[in-house]
């Protein structure tokens, strides 16, 4: 009887630190025994899982591995592998948490899409950047043409939203794009363009929008790219504010750096969401990709620059960004692929 029971107590300290979680149930679907990993895979402390009845999931007779959702008690879904046994009328339970290797195996099907959707992209983008330009150009000369009334309030309507799809398709352009150029280019210009096209999409949504865009000298930046900044920071900063919120937005050049920032009166995020912010893939938003401010703030980081976000639960968002001017030593020059913007 001694070595009977001294070897329990030795099995029952080897399940103990076994880096796979395990559950004794017995016939009625209560805990007898739970392991430490157990414990925080469930999230509840050993003492508490005692006695308790196991989650529905883990009580299914599976000869074989299997998978299924729980909720632990802290409210969150883990998704996890399992197989039991029967040892007289207990069932052993072995499981492990593999939420981690799931949001990896989601990850990597999203860069497959993306990678192959960026392949296609930049000629996607030439195909459509050619009519587009076409029909803005017709457009522009009817609405010179017509006298002041409907039609040609029509036209600008019209004018404003093709010129809002060019800067959409800019922004989307940004996965191959190079925020340096070896051309010198007006950046205050390009920043404003951007503005007067974002603008009436604020207007419409009852957000103010305030904008103060110094004027600069020629820049060697992709007036594109900027564009693209521009497009993803205020559409961020739209989404984040209710009726009655504001957007501001300033550039100016100093020390040689220029310098663009976009303030929001939004909702802000918590500092959890703020740290993950600028993830790849990483969004809040029920229909959110995720993408973009990974590509802008990966775009800022090639040219030397740096992208700071700061933000206040209630209050609202800050995003900043600075690209000196002279390339610093070891910024990018040359073309980036699709796998360099997301290594």
């Amino acid at each position: 009887m001694n070595g009977n029971g001294a070897r329990q107590r030795g099995g029952v300290r080897i399940l103990e630190v076994l880096p796979t979680a395990v559950l004794v149930l017995s016939a009625a679907g209560k805990i007898r025994f739970a392991n430490e990993r157990a414990a925080e895979v469930l999230g509840q402390p050993r003492k508490e899982l005692q006695g308790s009845l196991a989650p529905a999931g883990l009580c299914s007779d599976a000869p074989t591995e299997r998978e299924c959702t729980i909720i632990s008690s802290t409210g969150r879904t883990v998704s996890v592998l399992f197989s039991t046994a029967r040892s007289g009328s207990d069932t052993v339970v072995v499981f492990q948490d593999i939420s981690r290797v799931e949001q990896l195996q989601r990850e990597r099907d999203k860069l497959m899409s993306l990678a192959a959707i960026g392949e296609a992209l930049p000629s996607l983008l030439h195909e459509l950047k050619n009519p587009l330009a076409a029909i803005t150009a017709a457009v522009e000369v009817l609405a010179e043409e017509v006298e002041p009334g409907y039609v040609a309030d029509q036209l600008h309507a019209i004018l404003s939203e093709v010129r809002r799809m060019k800067l959409g398709f800019e922004g989307f352009g940004a996965v191959h794009g190079l925020l340096r150029s070896k051309r010198d280019s007006a950046i205050d210009f390009a920043i404003r363009e951007a503005c007067r096209v974002l603008e009436p999409r604020l207007r419409n949504a009852g957000v103010v929008f305030r904008h103060d865009v110094a004027d600069l000298p020629l820049l060697p930046l992709d007036p594109a790219m900027v564009r693209a900044l521009v497009f993803n920071f205020v559409t961020n900063a739209l989404h984040a504010c209710n009726d009655g919120g504001a957007v501001l937005l300033h550039a100016h050049l100093l020390d040689r750096t220029l310098n663009l920032v976009v303030v929001d009166t939004g909702g802000g995020m918590t500092p959890s969401v703020l740290e993950r912010a600028t993830e790849l893939f990483f969004t809040t938003k029920q229909s959110g990709s995720g993408i973009g401010l990974a590509l802008c703030a990966r775009a800022v980081e090639v040219a030397g620059g740096e992208l700071d976000l700061s933000s206040v639960p209630g209050f609202g968002t800050s995003v900043s960004v600075r690209v000196p001017i002279d390339r610093p030593r070891g910024a990018s020059s040359g073309a980036m692929g699709w796998a360099d913007s997301l290594a």
